[in-house]
């Protein structure tokens, strides 16, 4: 690959991931109008509803991005989980007791536990019912698939490249069988359901690291992927309608990221931006910049949002088209300064993320 043609890649990959970032503080920020408006304000709900349509990309972005990174190199196993340590689990473990502290210090003085074995109980608790904040089960998720990424890699670069279609099928159709419960998994042992969920999720990974080897002529089709995203942003908010008035509660199935409109979604995405060029230094810097920075971001965010909410900034202050843009670039913003601080003092570096 020639140097432009491997800068060209890398910014391709960094506006991926910069927007898929960006798609995961638009949906945590936009989350509450949906959950407090609906059947009480059903204009201010379905902005919500349209706002979180337009990302649901996210999370599958993000996993096929591991993918297209990792799953085509050979690794030396100790270095390998070396590296991941040092790069994921610190940061995870120094942000996870952050949690865990901020979480304590908002509780109200009579609810406080006091002492060690009250706090650890308190903690451990915590834990098991939300794993201490509910973000983190990517972060659970992710250390499970980077343990296997140097075995499926190199089950996977065995394949032909042309294989790998028939892979992706595979899982794609059990992915729908499980999502319409046609597959049903009640009684199943909890360590079969997380295996199930862990081998569906490594399909990303590996439909991620097949798009972007893919000689695919995607500006040829450019408007034929921007036409399909458009048109899953559209199905996804009236899905989500009809299910909901359908069994008369909030029904956000088809946010999911096993939902056939998130992948087609997720797929559509990457494949509008896939070969695409930018001389915008702006828009360059941009994407570089929040990439870089990007698991920090995620860390840190939902801790952002929740001191914004306890000091009244939160989509309840304006109009939500007002208010939703002021909190999510608020929150993006901010929670870029924090780890940017971070990483400036000695061996912040380390725990930043």
């Amino acid at each position: 690959m020639t140097n432009m043609a491997e800068k060209q890649k890398i910014q391709y990959l960094d506006m991926l991931r910069s927007i898929a970032m960006l798609g995961v503080i638009v949906n945590h920020v936009s989350s509450p109008v949906m959950k407090m408006m609906y059947g009480r304000n059903m204009e201010y709900w379905w902005i919500g509803n349209a706002v979180q349509s337009i990302f649901r990309f996210d999370i599958a972005i993000f996993l096929m991005l591991s993918g297209a990174t990792m799953l085509g190199r050979d690794y030396n196993l100790g270095e390998f989980y070396k590296k991941r340590f040092i790069r994921v689990f610190i940061p995870f473990l120094f942000w996870l007791v952050a949690y865990w502290v901020y979480r304590w210090f908002n509780l109200s003085p009579k609810l406080q536990p006091q002492g060690f074995q009250p706090i650890f109980n308190w903690a451990v608790e915590l834990f098991r019912n939300e794993g201490v904040s509910k973000h983190f089960w990517y972060m659970y998720m992710i250390l499970v698939l980077y343990f296997f990424v140097p075995f499926i890699g190199k089950m996977i670069r065995k394949l032909k490249h042309s294989q790998l279609p028939y892979v992706i099928l595979v899982w794609l159709t059990f992915t729908v069988l499980f999502f319409t419960k046609t597959i049903k998994v009640d009684g199943w042992p909890y360590i079969m359901l997380k295996a199930k969920d862990y081998l569906l999720y490594f399909g990303f990974m590996v439909l991620g690291y097949f798009l972007v080897n893919w000689n695919f002529p995607a500006k040829k089709y450019r408007h034929l992927s921007a036409g399909v995203y458009l048109f899953t942003i559209v199905f996804t908010s009236i899905s989500v309608f009809i299910a909901s008035r359908n069994v008369h509660k909030l029904d956000l199935r088809f946010f999911g990221s096993f939902s056939l409109n998130t992948i087609t979604q997720a797929v559509a995405f990457v494949l509008l931006l896939k070969d695409s060029k930018t001389s915008n230094r702006i828009l360059i810097w941009l994407s570089e910049t929040i990439g870089n920075y990007s698991f920090g971001i995620y860390l840190v965010h939902v801790m952002v949002i929740s001191i914004f909410f306890n000091h009244g900034i939160f989509w309840t202050m304006a109009y939500p088209l007002i208010s939703l843009p002021i909190v999510i670039v608020l929150t993006l913003i901010t929670s870029f300064a924090i780890i940017f601080v971070m990483r400036k003092i000695p061996g912040g570096k380390y725990i930043s993320g």
